[in-house]
């Protein structure tokens, strides 16, 4: 097979869109001319996307459309309930304006081998302003059909939540796992049936596929919820994320062997990984990355590349191996899915990705599963420093939707 043909090959294999495991992903894109979905609030990029509407804040939705021709996208919000289904109320009761607005906040790519063009759109705007706090589904349409999704949350602020991690957990001692221990304080709530009345939601790094829901609690006394020494909340520890940069096409780069050039895209490969079998300490974001070119504008300028991920190891048996990381919304599919090449005995894949800084990890998927897990290949280590996040939802008796009334995100 001619180089050309391969590229084509791969170009086709990099932006297939295949079905989804099906648990909650924090954004995807439902036709291959769409990439780098970003949601940032308030222009933090590390932030989760969820706003407090206690302040005056706005989140900025964006991505690239992978042509230079114009394409009439329009937006639809919906509000949705603690488990993302549409909630029982009307548009107006969430929204004060109007859905199926066009995205007219767009722009081409500038000197760049793939061509894009760069839509943005910001919550709120002088025609939709969200009234209401909890979870929404921002859809991307065009001529009526949903060619990508967001999924964000409007949280009310309260202070109702305290945590801590430790690695001293009720199935081993400072060994493989974490343990939250999770204060919940309602007192400022008309709550009668704290289980009927709360839903409490727990992430490690944002992840969705391995997220605690309604974990049980210790007791209830005195308007408050206390876990204490909940196996509920005990998390494989993981390892800390693998870091690649490639930020403009010619110096050296963090974690790349090289970049070159097979007419008509650029290629750039990282250098070989291997499986951990210890604590791995770096200066890592937790998975998050950031879009960004050296040299120019990093939403128009900043160049797509084809990054080859290898993994030297042994074959695996009895699921599946994936790259991870924010860049793919906890999307774990064919698209980021790594292949086994015997005669390199190491795995591979071919991902398209624009030019920035990410933090990365590989992800095993037991054959009918849908958690994936850390240890095969980057081992659980209960020194990793991890991301938990914590939301607590509260329907009151008689009401029609579920408020994001408090959040708490730490670090241990």
């Amino acid at each position: 097979m001619d180089l050309n043909a391969h590229i084509r090959k791969l170009l086709s294999a990099v932006l297939m869109v295949m079905p989804l495991i099906s648990y909650a992903q924090w954004f995807g894109s439902k036709t291959d001319r769409i990439n780098t979905l970003r949601v940032v609030v308030d222009g933090d990029w590390e932030r989760p996307a969820i706003v407090n509407m206690a302040l005056d804040e706005k989140i900025e939705f964006s991505f690239d459309e992978m042509s230079h021709e114009y394409h009439r996208f329009t937006y639809r919000i919906q509000h949705c309930d603690a488990q993302w289904q549409p909630s029982d109320i009307l548009e107006s009761d969430f929204l004060d304006g109007f859905n199926d607005e066009t995205i007219d906040d767009w722009e081409n790519s500038l000197n760049t081998t793939f061509d894009y063009t760069h839509y943005r759109l910001t919550i709120p705007n002088d025609k939709a302003r969200l009234k209401l706090s909890g979870n929404y589904r921002l859809s991307i349409r065009e001529d009526g059909r949903e060619v990508a999704y967001f999924r964000f949350c409007l949280s009310e602020g309260k202070s109702l939540l305290s945590c801590s991690v430790s690695g001293n957990t009720d199935i081993d001692t400072h060994d493989s796992h974490q343990q939250l221990g999770l204060t919940v304080n309602y007192s400022s709530l008309t709550v009668r049936d704290p289980a009927k009345e709360l839903y409490t939601v727990v992430m490690q790094n944002r992840r969705t596929d391995n997220m605690i829901i309604n974990p049980t609690p210790t007791y209830d006394a005195g308007n408050k919820l206390t876990y204490e020494h909940c196996r509920d909340l005990i998390f494989p520890a993981g390892n800390e994320f693998r870091r690649f940069e490639v930020v403009n096409l010619y110096d050296y780069f963090m974690n790349v062997d090289r970049v070159s050039f097979h007419d008509p895209f650029y290629h750039a490969t990282l250098m070989q990984d291997t499986r951990r079998h210890a604590y791995k300490f770096d200066y890592d974001h937790n998975g998050r990355y950031l879009i960004r070119y050296s040299q120019g504008n990093s939403d128009t300028e900043a160049d797509y590349l084809f990054m080859h991920f290898n993994l030297a190891s042994e074959r695996l048996r009895g699921g599946k191996l994936y790259v991870s990381g924010h860049f793919n919304g906890g999307n774990l599919t064919s698209r980021y899915e790594m292949e086994y090449d015997d005669t390199q005995k190491e795995y591979q894949a071919t991902i398209l990705l624009k030019m920035g800084a990410y933090d990365y990890q590989y992800i095993w998927v037991p054959d009918g599963e849908t958690i994936g897990q850390t240890k095969p290949v980057e081992g659980d280590w209960y020194e990793t420093k991890n991301e938990y996040q914590i939301l607590l939802y509260y329907r009151e008796r008689g009401s029609r939707y579920d408020r994001l009334v408090s959040e708490l995100r730490i670090e241990n």
